[in-house]
């Protein structure tokens, strides 16, 4: 009982890091994800306000940026007995808006408006889960990224942005109240609702050497998500009802992790661009996430909080971009990430293991108007998982990610 109660709430943090630093949602406009790696150096579009904003004093242009983004996956679980269970609802969108405003020949400004953490997941509500994880969760974390980026000279640029954040988080799980007290009692439903405000802050640096060697730094640091809110658990029986209530408050916070990127790109022609990303993201600030449901915090096994244990994690990108006409541009590139899970404290609220993304993608301009696809196929090998603290999430996953990306560009 005490290892259900355990991983009840283990999606809290789970499902913000599936968007998150580390195990993320990818970058959001076509043009990066086209080109995989080298986004921190050669990204050019409005989106370098959430990426790189030292890139923003290259823009010298009123710009507009409307991206769509569709994750299209599904995981499938094996248990060792032969139970199986399918994620449903398998397509994820999100959304973002940039918008760019030279203020003068070396300062530009910029806001964007994104849904980094607005990922949604779904198992069946009678999956081999239903009592050791939710069944249907969702977080929507909607950021506001004021950035400014000034040109210090020909060779090098300085940018400054915000993280500031408000995030609500919906998790539903069914609770076996026969388990619970020894009789044979229909089982109730736990709802969790909580919303917080997060604020945080990133910083970019670029210089050039001898004119086609650009080198980019970011650091972004950690934003911390207090989550208020109201705990709800229906058919309570009369025989403890003394104990449990329908409802109390709900209160727990995430730290989404702080991380450094550095970049090379560089011109092998005048067409041909190539670019390198590596990054670093603190996931170890993960150790443990507090939980307080007030007058029901029995049904948690008495406990404050839940330890994690994530390690640090690592991506590392490459990609090309090739000017094949003044109008027409081609991308490709090749994403490696590593998960900072393991075997011990795997959630199936985050269907992932190490994931490599192979993504090409096409731009188009025409006059003030910019339209940009990507389509990117995200490979991870299945997961085998064993001597989980939650011995229901012990077996086997197989992975399926695909993700279309188009974005529209008007320049005014």
């Amino acid at each position: 009982m005490k290892a259900f109660l355990t991983s009840t709430l283990c999606l809290l943090l789970s499902l913000s890091l599936f968007g998150a630093e580390g195990v993320r949602t990818l970058p959001d406009s076509a043009e990066a994800m086209g080109m995989g790696g080298g986004r921190l150096v050669n990204l050019s579009d409005p989106s370098v306000i959430h990426t790189n904003p030292a890139t923003l004093a290259d823009i010298s242009d009123t710009l507009l940026q409307i991206n769509i983004q569709g994750w299209h996956g599904k995981t499938d679980f094996t248990r060792a007995d032969g139970t199986t269970s399918s994620m449903i609802d398998p397509w994820k969108p999100l959304g973002s808006v940039y918008i760019t405003y030279p203020l003068n020949e070396r300062l530009t400004a910029g806001l964007g408006l994104t849904a980094p953490f607005g990922v949604s997941i779904n198992w069946p509500e009678n999956s081999a889960f239903r009592y050791a994880s939710t069944y249907d969760a969702k977080l929507e974390t909607f950021a506001i990224n004021p950035a400014l980026g000034l040109k210090i000279n020909d060779n090098a640029s300085l940018g400054f942005g915000l993280d500031i954040y408000r995030s609500n988080l919906e998790l539903d799980q069914a609770f076996p109240w026969s388990v619970a007290t020894g009789f044979p009692f229909p089982d109730g439903n736990m709802h969790f609702k909580g919303t917080g405000w997060g604020l945080g802050a990133y910083v970019g640096f670029n210089f050039t050497v001898a004119d086609i060697h650009r080198f980019a730094i970011v650091g972004r640091l950690p934003v911390t998500v207090d989550y208020d809110g109201d705990f709800e658990v229906t058919s309570v029986p009369a025989a403890v009802a003394g104990v449990f209530t329908p409802t109390s408050v709900f209160q727990s916070e995430i730290e989404h992790p702080g991380s450094i990127g550095v970049g090379y790109g560089i011109d092998l022609t005048e067409r041909l661009t190539f670019g390198i990303d590596f990054e670093w993201i603190q996931n170890s600030t993960h150790d443990d996430l507090p939980l307080n449901i007030g007058s029901n915090q029995a049904l948690l096994g008495g406990q404050n909080a839940l330890l994690l244990n994530w390690e640090d994690s690592i991506s590392i990108g490459a990609g090309l971009e090739y000017q094949f006409t003044e109008a027409l541009t081609l991308r490709g590139g090749y994403l490696y990430s590593d998960s900072p899970m393991n075997s011990q404290n795997y959630t199936p609220a985050v269907p992932a293991d190490d994931r490599h993304i192979i993504s090409a993608g096409v731009g188009y301009t025409q006059g003030v108007h910019t339209v940009d696809f990507a389509y990117s196929l995200l490979t991870m090998d299945s997961s085998d998982i064993a001597g989980n603290v939650q011995p229901a999430f012990n077996g086997n996953y197989d992975y399926d990610w695909h993700i279309l990306t188009i974005s529209y560009t008007r320049k005014f």
